[in-house]
């Protein structure tokens, strides 16, 4: 889940494996390490700016922090025998305008019951067009110091192409003359593009870059342009309440062809302003799904403007799907 124009809060996929080789029947389970992490969902903060908090994943557009409670329980004859608990931490920060970023990891301060000795170690990866470096130190030791490391990312994303994958992290605690514990989850889906160019498709925009594409992002660029807002306002007041907080998205539709025919099906060129100076705008924009009559007449409307507002909505419009990395069929709120 996720807070509408904030910062959003979801639940990893975690799933434990403890990795013991075969072996034939014992009469007593062999001597081992079990490993839980646990991230919950509860309802996050309203505020934008991401801050970690214990067992929830907070994220934004561009950062995600998880912070996990972990346990390495000491299994002798099946039955425990000591344990270590500590926190996981993860924190990605992906780059507006690169394919380059990077993640801090950290393991905290573990109390230790009856388990000294344990070493930690991470391994991590990525599919499709990214890459994982893990600079995690190898082999430390669990207890009265944090362990802090980092993962380096980068994607060949190719050109007017996306791509969307997540971070499989792996650890992996040993101990002498215990089975070792292997515990895997993985991060928010995260998603590079190369997709901003010309009409001509001979320049780029924008520089390539990645976002997170299950936060929503808030347009708040239409609140200085009066006439503009008021339609806005008086849409989204009614049916299905498209764009605003609370009521469902609108999503962009990047096609041209399909821009201007939105247009021209609800302000055709042959419709004269009843005044000089005066243009007929239309909401939901005709740069998306929902524009022109592709929504009920109760979700639609328009309204006769200044053509200054007119020609610097455009602009704004524009800016903000480059600010936020908004590609064909992302959702997106209008907060007027």
């Amino acid at each position: 889940m996720q807070n509408i124009g904030g910062v959003g809060v979801a639940a990893l996929a975690i799933t434990g494996t403890l990795m013991v080789p075969a072996q034939a029947a014992q009469p007593t389970p062999p001597d081992e390490l079990s490993v839980s992490v646990k991230i919950a969902a509860p309802t996050g903060p309203s505020a934008r700016a991401v801050s970690c908090q214990i067992n929830r994943v907070v994220y934004n557009r561009f950062e995600a922090c998880s912070v996990a409670d972990a346990t390495v329980t000491l299994l002798r004859n099946g039955r425990p025998v000591g344990n270590a608990k500590f926190k996981i931490t993860n924190r990605m920060t992906l780059q507006h305008k690169k394919l380059k970023w990077s993640e801090a990891t950290s393991i905290s301060k573990a109390t230790l019951v009856n388990a000294s000795g344990i070493r930690a170690s991470l391994a991590v990866s990525c599919a499709g067009k990214c890459k994982a470096t893990s600079s995690f130190p190898v082999g430390r030791t669990l207890g009265s110091s944090a362990i802090n490391g980092s993962v380096g990312y980068t994607s060949s994303v190719q050109k007017n192409k996306h791509d969307a994958t997540a971070a499989k992290y792996t650890f992996t605690f040993t101990k002498p003359g215990f089975t070792p514990g292997v515990i895997s989850y993985s991060s928010l889906k995260f998603r590079c593009d190369d997709t901003f160019w010309n009409r001509a498709n001979t320049a780029r925009t924008l520089s390539p870059g990645c976002v997170f594409p299950s936060f929503t992002s808030t347009m708040t660029t239409m609140q200085s342009l009066p006439g503009i807002s008021q339609n806005i306002k008086n849409v989204q007041s009614r049916g299905r309440k498209l764009g605003a907080p609370g009521g469902a998205v609108i999503r962009r539709e990047a096609r041209e062809a399909k821009i201007q025919a939105n247009r021209n099906a609800v302000c055709p060129s042959s419709q004269r302003p009843p005044s000089p100076g005066l243009s007929c705008d239309e909401y939901p924009f005709a740069s998306t799904l929902e524009g022109g009559t592709n929504v009920p007449a109760n979700s639609r409307g328009t309204a006769w403007v200044p053509i200054d507002e007119q020609r610097k909505q455009g602009g704004r419009i524009q800016t903000f799907h480059k600010k936020e990395r908004i590609l064909h069929g992302d959702g997106f709120w209008v907060k007027v």
